[in-house]
């Protein structure tokens, strides 16, 4: 049985800046330094107390401001003005908000509350030294960088990025925004695969271009090699066609073949190789097919969770296949997806306004509208 390489596992990890954590893969668990609040502190702007007496009159003999604590403990029948944030000064237990009290020539008239705990953020309320805040596998959210730093963290262990190179093939192909002669037509899967591999949390690697040739294209897949990136994905060329050299180069360069061909459209002769311990996606040069395989593929080799656990309604009737599973490019509204006008797998029509992808199983007929299926969203 073949075993490939876990770009998961294999992975090093390094020590990241808190700038730059965001969208980064925790290689261990974050856990607080400290509590926090480091100490009782004002949930409300207005007076720390010492609770009991209902409605009464204290002395106001202090402040508490945020980042300046207390000057003295506080006495019974005494007052200290407080701010949100600032710590609670010894023998106050109580809070009494702005809102109700009035503050008559250095006195405090408490017009209502100032019970136990009221407005009192005790020790450790937020987080707790020593508490577990993100698992080692989470990708960081920019919202959680806030939690990094509360905790006491200026950074985060994380897997390195896994290196992703591209080998695009074929005679035709021509730069975008060149001249297109009649024979000819414009690489388009390098900028969508290299987009889709940083949002599954990869680098781009070196891109290497071989013309419809044997030897070139071994010659260019064996460079790759040698750079030894964490995943090459080769577009095109990996059909049975007479000018479709990838499967025969990795062959005659020792790779070892997982799979190649599923039971999908677009994207039926997608492969999965080995040669020299780096994993091979051997990808349709189709566009759709392209895309759709490496999202499906290309972001769990990369330790992206693809979420297939959402369900949506179809807005329009979706044709089946009989013998394989369709993965419908729809965009998506508030009557549920709607599966694009084109769902050729050589159509980039059928990628313009994509947001997701709808899961039909294989079968005859259309799927009706209406009908729950499992989706995808495209990043």
């Amino acid at each position: 049985m073949l075993r490939a390489r876990s770009l998961e596992t294999a992975r090093t990890t390094e020590w990241v800046p808190l700038e730059h954590v965001h969208g980064r893969c925790l290689a261990a668990a974050v856990v607080a330094r400290h509590d926090l609040p480091p100490a009782p502190s004002s949930a409300m702007d207005g007076w720390a107390v010492r609770s009991g007496g209902g409605r009464s009159v204290r002395r106001i003999t202090d402040e508490s401001a945020a980042g300046h604590g207390p000057a003295r403990s506080l006495h019974p029948g005494e007052a200290c003005r407080i701010s949100t944030g600032a710590l609670i000064p010894d023998g106050a237990d109580a809070v009494v908000r702005r809102e109700d009290g009035r503050e008559i020539g250095g006195r405090l008239l408490i017009d209502a509350g100032g019970a136990a705990g009221d407005h009192v953020r005790p020790r450790g309320d937020d987080l707790a030294a020593g508490e577990r805040l993100l698992e080692a596998g989470t990708v960081v959210a920019a919202h959680e960088l806030s939690v990094l730093a509360a905790a006491g963290h200026a950074g985060a262990l994380c897997r390195v990025r896994p290196v992703v190179a591209v080998l695009t093939t074929g005679d035709e192909l021509v730069p975008p925004g060149a001249r297109v002669p009649h024979a000819h037509r414009t690489e388009s899967n390098l900028a969508a695969l290299g987009a889709q591999a940083r949002a599954a949390g990869a680098v781009a690697g070196e891109h290497v271009h071989a013309g419809d040739d044997r030897r070139v294209t071994a010659s260019a897949l064996s460079a790759l090699l040698e750079g030894e990136p964490d995943l090459i994905v080769t577009v095109g060329g990996v059909s049975v066609g007479d000018h479709d050299h990838v499967a025969g180069a990795l062959m005659r360069l020792g790779a070892r073949w997982a799979f190649r061909g599923v039971a999908m459209r677009p994207g039926h002769p997608v492969g999965l190789a080995v040669c020299r311990s780096t994993v091979i996606l051997a990808l349709p040069g189709n566009p759709a097919a392209a895309v759709v395989a490496f999202h499906l593929l290309g972001r769990p080799l990369l330790g992206a969770r693809g979420d297939w656990s959402r369900r949506a309604a179809l807005a329009a009737p979706c044709r089946r296949h009989p013998r394989a599973t369709t993965f419908v490019r729809c965009s998506e509204g508030p009557e549920g997806l709607r599966p694009l006008a084109r769902q050729g797998s050589a159509q980039l029509g059928s990628l313009a306004g994509a947001r997701a992808l709808a899961w039909i199983e294989p079968g005859e007929g259309t799927v009706d509208p209406g009908t729950l299926v499992h989706m995808s969203a495209l990043p």
